[in-house]
Order: C-alpha cells, then sequence, then structure tokens
C-alpha cells in the first residue's frame, strides 16, 4: 500500500487529530492531506508525472513535510538535498537524480540558480502552496504500490561520487507499521530533529505519519541541547530517535524531566555502553533501543533493547526486525553458523529497489543468496563484520572496507581520496581516520606535485580550501600532512600503518595566539581542546578549520550552559567560530533565551550565524 494512501485514511478517520507541529504552528490531519492533495495537483499540473524524482532543497519545515506528502501523491520520488552541501556535490546530485522539478523556498533561491537544473521546473514552495489554497483539486492521482520508489537518498561513494539509493513503498511501510521493536499509538509524540537527507527522518516522519500520531519538529536547521530537552518537555515527546552521538550529549548535558518519553531509540554509530546505563539509571521507565541499519535496507535492519541491569562493556546491535531477515555470510556468501565471523547481509521488505543509474554497483552489493534451510533470497551486503549469538543476536564487529561513521554519517574515505586526487597541485593522496577517546579525525596525507613555493602549512590549508568546495563539510579532514614521499610496503603499496600520528605533527600555536589558561577565553579553549582532540588550538582559529564539526560544536555550546549557568543563543556560537570572538560575545551578550529579548535581533543574529554556520561547511 502506497505512503499517501495510509494518510489518506488517517486523515478521514480522525480529521481533527494534530498531524505535525513546528514550535507554535500546528495542523491537523484533515488539512494537512488536503493542502497536499492540492499542492500534489499543482505540481502535476506542471508536468510531474508517476516515477517522476522531485528534488527537495529545503530545510526540515512543516512546508517540507507537505511537499513530500504531495510528491507521493503525484507518484513520484522525493529527493532530498541539504542547502548547505557544497555546489559540486549539489551539481552532481541533481546531474544525477535529473528531478522533474526542483522544490525551493526564499532562502535557497539564489543557490539554485546556480545548480544545474536542465529540464526541471523550479517550484517556489511557498507560492505553490499559496496558490494551492482554493478548492479541492479534482485530479485524479496515479495508482501506487508498495514497489514503487518513494524517495532517493545520496550516500557517500567509494567511487568518489555519491550514490543515490531508491527506497520503495514497502520499505518504509515495512519500518513502521507492525513493528516489533516498537508500538506506535495515535496519542504519540514523535521528535522530528533529523536533516531531511538524512534517513533517520523516514522513521520520524512515516513513524508518526502513518500512525496518526503527532510529529513534533524543531525547525532551526541548528538544534541545541537545550532546545531538545526543551521541546521532550514542552510538547510531552514520547518517542525520539537520535543519532549516537546526540543521545550521548542528551545524557551528558540535558538537564530536565523527561518523564513522557515511553521510547528512546539511538543508533548510527558504535554505542557507548556508560551513556547506556547513565540513561536507564536517570529514565528507569523509558525503554531504550540501540538501533543498527544502512540507507539501503530503509534506515533499520535490527534492534537491542537494552534491559535496564545492563552491565556488558559493549551494546549489541540487536535481533532483526519484523519482514526482515539478517545472515552471517563467508566470502561465497554461504551462511555461516552462530559464533563464527562473517559480513552481515540483510534480506527483506525493507531493501532498496538499487542505487540509481548504477546498475553495476547494484549487482555487486544486491545478491541472491541460498540461506542454510535452502531458501534463495535477495539480500544487501553491508560490509559490516558481525557475530551472531545462537538466539539470534547480533554483535558488531567492524568494517570489512573502509567506510567510517562520524557523528552518524557515512563516510567512505576512498572518496575522499579519489576528489583529493584531481587537485593538480598533488601527486597522491591518502586519508586515514584516526580516534583519540572518543574523538575521530580524518587526516588527509598529501604528497606535492609542486609546492610552487608554499611551505607545508600554506600548501595543505591552499589543498583543504579547495576541498571545501568540492565535499559536505564533514567529509572534509581537519587535518593535513605533507609528506614527500609515501611509506611502501614490500609490494609498493602505501603502508598506512606506517604514516606519521597527526598528533606529533600538529602545528604550533604562537605566543601571542595562545589561549590564557584562565577566564572565558581559556575555559572555551579547555573545552575546544577535549572536542578536537589536540592542544594545537589559537585564539583566532576557526572551529571549522581545524577540523571540527556542527556535533561538536554543540558539544562546545552544551558545556559552556553549564559551566556558565546560563543560557546561550547556539545560533551565535556557531556565528563566532573563534575563541577570541565567542569570549567577547559572551562578555556582553544577553542571555538569549530570557523573554525580554527583542525577537526581531535575534532572527537578525540568526540568519547571520546561519549564513556563518554554511559559509564554514562549505
Amino acid at each position: 500500500m502506497a505512503l499517501h494512501d495510509i494518510v489518506a485514511e488517517v486523515a478521514y478517520a480522525n480529521p481533527d487529530a494534530t498531524a505535525i507541529s513546528f514550535d507554535d504552528m500546528e495542523m491537523t490531519y484533515g488539512a494537512f492531506d488536503r493542502i497536499a492533495s492540492k499542492l500534489a495537483a499543482r505540481i502535476m499540473s506542471m508536468g510531474v508525472r508517476k516515477g517522476d524524482i522531485v528534488g527537495l532543497l529545503l530545510p526540515r519545515s512543516a512546508k517540507t513535510l507537505i511537499a513530500k506528502l504531495a510528491i507521493l501523491k503525484a507518484g513520484a520520488a522525493y529527493a532530498p538535498f541539504d542547502p548547505a552541501y557544497p555546489a559540486e556535490h549539489l551539481s552532481y546530485v541533481l546531474e544525477d537524480s535529473a528531478p522533474r522539478a526542483l522544490m525551493i523556498d526564499r532562502e535557497s533561491t539564489s543557490l539554485a540558480a546556480n545548480l544545474p537544473i536542465a529540464g526541471a521546473r523550479l517550484v517556489d514552495i511557498d507560492k505553490a502552496l499559496s496558490e494551492s489554497a482554493g478548492d479541492d483539486p479534482k485530479t485524479a492521482f496515479p495508482s501506487i504500490g508498495g514497489g514503487d520508489a518513494a524517495y532517493v537518498m545520496y550516500t557517500s561513494g567509494s567511487t568518489g561520487r555519491p550514490k543515490g539509493v531508491v527506497i520503495p513503498h514497502r520499505g518504509i511501510q515495512r519500518l513502521v507499521c507492525d513493528q516489533n521493536f516498537v508500538d506506535f499509538r495515535p496519542y504519540d509524540v514523535v521528535l522530528h530533529t533529523a536533516s531531511i537527507s538524512f534517513d533517520a527522518s523516514t522513521f520520524e516522519i512515516w513513524g508518526a505519519l502513518l500512525n496518526g500520531a503527532h510529529l513534533t519538529g524543531i525547525g532551526d536547521r541548528t538544534l541545541s541541547m537545550q532546545r531538545i530537552a526543551t521541546t521532550i518537555e514542552s510538547k510531552r515527546v514520547s518517542i525520539a530517535l537520535l543519532t549516537t552521538g546526540l543521545f550521548n550529549l542528551l545524557v551528558d548535558h540535558a538537564g530536565g524531566n523527561f518523564g513522557s518519553l515511553r521510547q528512546m531509540l539511538f543508533g548510527g554509530e558504535v554505542a557507548s555502553a556508560d551513556h547506556v546505563r547513565r540513561f536507564l539509571q536517570a529514565h528507569p521507565s523509558c525503554v531504550l533501543t540501540n538501533v543498527y541499519g544502512p540507507t539501503e535496507v530503509s534506515c533499520m535492519a535490527s534492534t537491542y533493547e537494552v534491559p535496564s541491569d545492563f552491565a556488558g562493556d559493549t551494546v549489541p546491535i540487536g535481533y532483526s526486525i519484523a519482514n526482515n531477515g539478517v545472515h552471517i555470510l563467508d566470502d561465497d556468501f554461504n551462511e555461516l553458523s552462530p559464533g563464527r565471523e562473517g559480513q552481515l547481509a540483510v534480506s527483506g521488505d525493507g531493501l532498496a529497489i538499487g542505487y540509481l543509474n548504477r546498475p553495476e554497483l547494484t549487482e555487486e552489493r544486491f545478491v541472491t543468496i541460498r540461506t542454510a534451510t535452502g531458501e534463495t533470497l535477495r539480500c544487501y551486503l553491508t560490509g559490516d563484520m558481525a557475530v551472531m549469538d545462537p538466539d539470534g543476536l547480533l554483535h558488531f564487529r567492524g568494517r570489512r572496507d573502509r567506510q567510517v561513521k562520524i557523528d552518524g554519517k557515512r563516510i567512505e574515505l576512498d572518496e575522499i581520496e579519489t576528489v583529493l586526487r584531481r587537485d593538480n597541485a598533488l601527486a597522491d593522496a591518502v586519508v586515514q581516520c584516526h580516534q583519540a577517546g572518543p574523538v575521530k579525525r580524518l587526516v588527509a596525507y598529501l604528497r606535492p606535485r609542486s609546492m610552487n613555493g608554499l611551505d607545508e602549512i600554506e600548501f595543505a590549508a591552499g589543498v583543504l580550501t579547495r576541498l571545501k568546495g568540492l565535499l559536505p563539510a564533514h567529509m572534509v579532514p581537519g587535518r593535513a600532512i605533507v609528506l614527500q614521499a609515501f611509506p611502501l610496503n614490500r609490494s609498493g603499496k602505501v603502508d598506512r600503518t606506517r604514516l606519521p600520528n597527526p598528533i606529533e605533527t600538529a602545528p604550533t600555536v604562537t605566543a601571542s595566539n595562545a589561549p590564557p589558561s584562565q577566564g572565558i577565553e581559556g575555559m572555551i579553549a579547555r573545552h575546544w581542546r577535549a572536542v578536537l582532540g589536540t592542544d594545537a588550538v589559537g585564539l583566532d582559529q576557526n572551529f571549522f578549520d581545524l577540523g571540527g564539526t556542527s556535533m561538536q560544536l554543540m558539544r562546545v555550546h552544551a558545556v559552556l550552559e553549564q559551566e556558565l549557568g546560563r543560557s546561550i543563543d547556539v545560533v551565535s556560537v556557531f556565528e563566532h567560530a573563534k575563541i577570541r570572538a565567542l569570549a567577547r560575545f559572551l562578555q556582553k551578550a544577553p542571555d538569549g533565551d530570557q523573554p525580554g529579548f527583542e525577537a526581531r535581533n535575534r532572527a537578525a543574529r540568526q540568519k547571520r550565524g546561519m549564513s556563518q554556520f554554511r559559509r564554514s561547511r562549505q
């Protein structure tokens, strides 16, 4: 059954129930389904047909949810694109997906004007919604089944280009309807914090809407722990899914009463047993679930409900969810017996149709296996190594390739290397992920073709600056080390184990630029060093230029609020991304969350902060 048909049934049965809310805006199921139908009729009049792709260059918002439902009603599949990504990345995914239409808003209009959208109709979502406010449409919508495409989501690719994963309607329905790991109820309030281009949003959005629950979103593009905690409390959120990084932040820094939470789910990276135990101790009545699953299996493949008395050092990735199968395979795709380590493969209704325009890759990753019982199944090879207990419990054992997860985002190191090797200044490049405690850092090792008179620091900075215009921010290494020759093994290949440790070669900070040990500047510097995993931070160095991520800066924001004992506007922390600038702001700024703070000044500062945030990510 198509997703939009289920939403229409919910709207018919409970038209006055709250469907979605963002901040102070609420919309009932009746109004939500009605306006989505009108928008669907409008985009069909623009030429959108069954089987087309419609791009979304929009933020997380109520209008984006309406657009998604409208696109499905029109028989098309939506393809969400993050407006903060570099133009080079957006250009590629737009050319690859060739959308029939691209939905934009006021903020993304100028960006879209410089992107290759030949053949695509630009649709101003605000104007389209306004012009769709008339009578109910008489348009006949196409018939859609469970095997038709619902969305296309791009992930990192080892060949140097992102790949589009095509997910069918049945994959999403199987994720959130009649499941064994979650029980959505009409009175539930489901939190929506994920980016629309991140597959966790699939669980949030359709988990609520296909079950008649209330989906409450945080509209800001930049989240804070305080904002998430406040929303959980004020909206009485009962079900939430966070990345592992955000979940750990919530445990570490968000106080408050989460008595409304019935189930907290988290995933995307290896779980921290310590954070799991601390959450269970603080919220004994809440079900805590560790989830596992790549984009190619419609977000989730297995889950583990953590027992209240959990005492292990590692958290399992769980048991197979309903309408799904998990298999441990050897190199010949034969099923292994319990207790033996092999590659984890997933079968069932959640599997993607395949990769858009990549038949060879689809054939390589989606294979047919014969199970130990003789059953023939189509499976997705995850590339993850795992062990299965006799009762079916899965334990993660790492990767068999060079894929890593940082802040819940999937990164193919080979993709970064491929893009670096296109730089004419380089003879070769290698990228490694180094981990010191909980801190993961991407480090690029550069072999120059010609230095052109630059010293090593200048040369490396130039390469990384050019890379920022080609890859999303989370894929740009925070450090680059210049080597005139790479260490080789006996086979003549780069010996990655002999590459120098980045900590040992970290650039020094001059005495005039070194942060003091005391005061607000010293406090900020101390937290920067903790999250960045390096002592080489200067007063006027940009946090993102040092390899920092938005998740790490959120952690800094949370600890600063705790240490200073007052609320701090999170957008301003992104706007003032240097120690000296942030210290000056904190010393003179009013409390951004006090009732008397002028909304107009706050909005203007948020606009400047988001502009700085996007520049820092590019």
